[in-house]
């Protein structure tokens, strides 16, 4: 079956539209970049998806929440370009010799978006009520290291009990349960672990986070104009620690989910910065304008156990080895290459560097004769006798095509597949509710370490959408935590994700799709750090020649 992608049909579509077309779709060569006689950048516009979720690091922090957090909110430690560890709210800290007690001293002169301190309070105030399980965080489980915090959530014991102290208003203390090899990494990054004013963000007040009057800021940006569905403009935060050093006076954050329109807006100036999709990146190959970031990403089918005919391995491993992934990769564009790893095959070893899909190597072949095989030992041959089977997936970019590339892979099995696109919203929604047979999923590092991806699949953990459980999973999950040594504890892991995506097969891989950027060529002095997060800080514009 030919699927014809949305690439070549691009600059057509924009003809159509009224828009002048590319030369070659290329970019024009006038700068779209405005900046003032201190040569500060006065706006660059951003897109993301449709608005879905909360800017509240303690609910349900969806898509677009961390390009808010990235913009908006400064975390007690960050990254360098290189992936160090390096201060950022907090100006130092301190591990126990014991690995349980880490304590962060925050800055004198950190400031909220209103000129009020940022203190120690703000950061417990978005852990204490993210175990509250009536706000719906989708990162508690990220706090359970923390002694008391899993107790808590659970109603076993008081928020009161648990372990973060507070009480000097520039330190921060946390005693953990037992060691935890990745617990500062998610300090950087994860939402829980950000701050939340606590004049505001209160759970009586449950739409505090959408009010640019209340939802205050302690990073380089904050948030001083939203118009619900359209765009969220962001201004220079004067408070803001390092803000001599911010370059960038304001980013509007633009909503829009159409490709075509993404392009158009590209073209005419609307949108500085595009994440593209892989169709539109095709159209400007070769050109200044197309940059590429190797993303720690993985795009993958979750085969739900709990559901018939998933709920027999031989069925779930017939599926997985119909799947010729190279085809797939095509269908998305120059951005993808094939994968068989859960953890993104970019991402790169805190041992030695070396990309995880180098360390692991090939989890799950390709091989239709084996894959008929399995599926006539489960009593399905050439599919006869299998109950209905739906594919669901977000109606957006290229999952129409993938999907139409998988149904027809599936169907060399003997097997018809029903396909179901949903508007984001409504799929995110129903992936929660742990009902779906075969579900795309993709997933981007919320933290440096492979812990990000494996966590989710641990048995109690909140995000694990398919409800799958594996006690040695678990076992070998829970005992890296407690590894000191780097190697052993990476062999532990890579352990781990053999079981879920080759032994029980859980888990489909598909193809790991790095990011494509478009930008004016005249923009530089900004960098994506080790989990793809851009820091705009220092953005500048070259002057023309």
């Amino acid at each position: 079956m030919k699927i014809n992608t949305p690439a070549k049909t691009l600059c057509a579509a924009l003809a159509v539209a009224g828009i002048a077309a590319f030369s070659s779709c290329g970019s024009k060569s006038a700068s779209r970049v405005k900046t003032n006689e201190k040569g500060e950048i006065l706006e660059i516009s951003t897109q993301n998806q449709s608005e879905t979720g909360e800017y509240d690091p303690a609910g349900a922090a969806a898509y677009v929440y961390f390009s808010h957090q990235t913009f908006a909110l400064d975390p007690l430690v960050t990254y360098t370009k290189e992936g160090q560890f390096t201060a950022a709210t907090a100006e130092k800290w301190e591990v126990s010799k014991d690995l349980l007690t880490y304590t962060f001293y925050i800055r004198k002169d950190a400031k909220w978006s209103d000129g009020s301190d940022v203190t120690s309070a703000d950061y417990k105030n978005t852990m204490i009520r993210s175990l509250e399980p009536s706000n719906g965080a989708w990162y508690v489980d990220f706090l359970f290291p923390i002694k008391g915090a899993k107790a808590a959530f659970n109603g076993t014991a008081s928020l009161n009990e648990v372990a973060i102290d507070a009480s000097e208003p520039k330190v921060l203390k946390i005693t953990l349960e037992k060691p935890c090899a990745y617990f500062l990494d998610m300090f950087a990054n994860v939402p829980t672990f950000m701050p939340s004013n606590t004049k505001y963000a209160k759970d009586s007040d449950k739409v505090w986070d959408m009010d640019p009057n209340k939802n205050l800021s302690n990073g380089p940006w904050y948030m001083a104009e939203r118009k619900a569905g359209e765009y969220i403009l962001y201004k220079k935060n004067p408070y803001y620690y390092d803000a001599e050093n911010v370059n960038l006076l304001s980013i509007k954050m633009r909503f829009m989910d159409d490709d075509q329109a993404k392009a158009a807006a590209y073209q005419t100036g609307e949108l500085t910065i595009l994440s593209a999709p892989s169709s539109l990146a095709e159209r400007y190959q070769g050109k200044p304008d197309l940059h590429f970031v190797e993303n720690p990403q993985t795009n993958y089918i979750m085969m739900n156990p709990n559901i018939a005919p998933f709920d027999n391995p031989k069925v779930r491993k017939a599926f997985a080895l119909a799947v010729k992934r190279a085809d797939i990769a095509a269908v998305v564009g120059i951005s993808a290459s094939p994968s068989t790893t859960l953890v993104g095959k970019f991402y790169k070893s805190k041992v030695d560097g070396t990309p995880w899909g180098e360390l692991q190597g090939n989890l799950l072949k390709e091989d239709l004769e084996e894959a008929k095989k399995l599926l006539a030992e489960a009593g399905y041959p050439n599919g006869q006798g299998l109950p209905e089977i739906t594919y669901t997936y977000p109606s957006m970019a290229y999952e129409g095509d993938v999907a139409q590339v998988l149904q027809q892979q599936w169907k060399e099995l003997g097997v018809t597949v029903n396909l179901q696109a949903l508007e984001n919203e409504v799929y995110v929604a129903q992936r929660r509710e742990k009902k779906d047979q075969l579900i795309r999923m993709q997933w981007y590092a919320d933290y440096n370490d492979p812990t990000s991806w494996l966590m989710m699949y641990t048995t109690e953990n909140s995000i694990n959408d398919i409800g799958y459980s594996n006690a040695e999973y678990d076992k070998l999950i829970s005992e890296s935590d407690l590894e000191t040594d780097p190697a052993k504890r990476q062999a532990e892991l890579l352990k781990a994700e053999k079981i879920a995506v080759s032994d029980d097969t859980v888990i489909c891989p598909l193809f790991t799709n790095n990011q494509s950027l478009l930008y004016p060529p005249e923009l530089y002095n900004f960098y994506y750090d080790v989990i793809s997060y851009p820091n705009y800080t220092g953005m500048k514009v070259k002057k023309a020649e």
